[in-house]
């Protein structure tokens, strides 16, 4: 999904008279994982004041860059797998809850609105199950159907010209802190006491929408997934859960991008060379926005090697760029990784992810073998740093850096312009000496 579509959604509740939320439903998980209480009622059922407090969290769900917090991904099995239709929406036994997941199972969820108490009690099982995290949460879900208002070629929305009804769930979940210790009035006895305190909701760290909105259409072979972290993703929940192909987290493609043109280039890692590079990928992923406007950038190894040639890297460290490139972005392989680190931690609440031999099972995941351009390349600024200094300038003037020999050492220089300020102090350029 892209940004227009996706603040498109996340409009709907700006407003409680326009949301247009028909059903909500939760479950109230404790550290233990185990359920607290289930809820499922009419939204606009709900008091004024709490419709406008899970409207913030629906927004805040779908908050974010795309490519970093919200995330694209594609279901890895078929509708019909295991044998069951999608049509069905109930679950008639335990064993079936068991298998049912992925697309299946969150198209049960849409098909009954949120209606089917055996529906919404196997989702909130597998979360529970499957969910890493350490302490009390509170796992929401909303049903819409949205009637996508028809647009003109101008871009002007028609009202009365509806294209189609998008019917969706948003899933959000929440991680619930107890409130602070202090001293409040109390005012049926008229006295200061110590506050009770209460375990308080607070805004999600993790959600899906499904389906996607793409081309303001429904395309249910995706979800929309949000994190709140861009360095870890719940990956036992999307494989177990959700049934969806993985990539890897937005730091970690940042980092590995960084690594590995540091080992192609070794010795050749000037700043004229590495500046260079900077320079062509940025210009290589505004050709692609340019040419599919509106669509995610995605980066791959032909169109990397290309940024290489193009930036005077030696035919020497050329020969080695599809080897380093393979071992760097062996994703599959990094997220394994990832898993096991967090599964060995003695920390970590995964106990269910132990074999009966004491081992670790590693979930297998399904990882595309994608980089998304704006978690490599800076769109915005670029930044030369060492332990002494930080500068950062504006990446549509690059030129204003250069490097130049002086008194036998080989320094940045930087032109003295008339708008020029130390610590928002004016420079005077005129002033300065020879």
């Amino acid at each position: 999904m892209i940004k227009k579509e996706i603040n498109e959604i996340k409009s709907l509740y700006d407003t409680i008279e326009e949301c247009g939320i028909v059903k909500l439903a939760g479950c109230y998980v404790n550290g233990e994982k185990k359920k607290v209480k289930t809820f499922s009622d009419n939204f606009h059922n709900l008091p004024e004041e709490e419709m406008h407090k899970y409207l913030e969290i629906f927004r805040r769900t779908l908050a974010g860059t795309p490519g970093k917090n919200l995330v694209d991904m594609k279901f890895v099995n078929s509708d019909n797998e295991n044998g069951y239709s999608q049509e069905s929406t109930s679950v008639e036994s335990t064993s079936a809850n068991d298998e049912l997941s992925g697309k299946l199972l969150l198209n049960k969820l849409r098909k009954s609105e949120l209606k089917d108490e055996s529906v919404l009690d196997a989702f909130f099982d597998k979360v529970i199950k499957e969910y890493n995290h350490v302490g009390n949460y509170l796992i929401l879900l909303i049903y819409q159907a949205y009637d996508v208002p028809g647009v003109t070629a101008d871009g002007i929305e028609m009202d009365d010209a509806s294209d189609e009804v998008f019917k969706y769930i948003l899933c959000s979940i929440c991680p619930m802190r107890l409130t602070k210790p202090g001293l409040g009035f109390y005012d049926d006895i008229g006295e200061i006491h110590t506050l009770q305190q209460k375990f308080a909701v607070e805004l999600p760290d993790t959600g899906f929408l499904f389906p996607e909105f793409n081309g303001r259409s429904t395309d249910d072979n995706a979800i929309l997934y949000s994190c709140k972290k861009t360095d870890w993703l719940q990956h036992t929940l999307l494989e177990k859960v959700l049934g969806v192909s993985v990539t890897l987290p937005a730091k970690q493609q940042k980092e590995g991008f960084n690594e590995f043109v540091t080992e192609v280039l070794g010795d050749e890692s000037s700043f004229e060379t590495v500046l260079s590079i900077q320079e062509n990928l940025k210009e290589t992923v505004n050709n692609k926005k340019s040419e599919n406007v509106g669509e995610t950038v995605f980066l791959d190894k032909d169109s990397m090697r290309d940024v290489f040639e193009r930036s005077g890297v030696s035919e020497e460290k050329l020969n080695v760029f599809d080897k380093k490139f393979d071992e760097q972005f062996d994703m599959k392989r990094i997220v394994e990784k990832q898993l096991r680190e967090e599964y060995l931690d003695d920390d970590a609440d995964v106990l269910h992810n132990k074999t009966d031999d004491g081992n670790v099972a590693i979930p297998t995941v399904k990882v595309e073998e994608k980089l998304f351009a704006d978690n490599v390349v800076p769109t915005r600024n670029f930044e030369v740093k060492n332990k002494n200094m930080v500068l950062k300038f504006s990446s549509k003037h690059m030129d204003i850096v250069n490097t130049k020999m002086i008194d036998g050492k080989k320094c940045l220089v930087i032109e003295l312009t008339d708008d020029m300020t130390i610590n928002g102090i004016p420079v005077e350029k005129q002033n300065v000496e020879e």
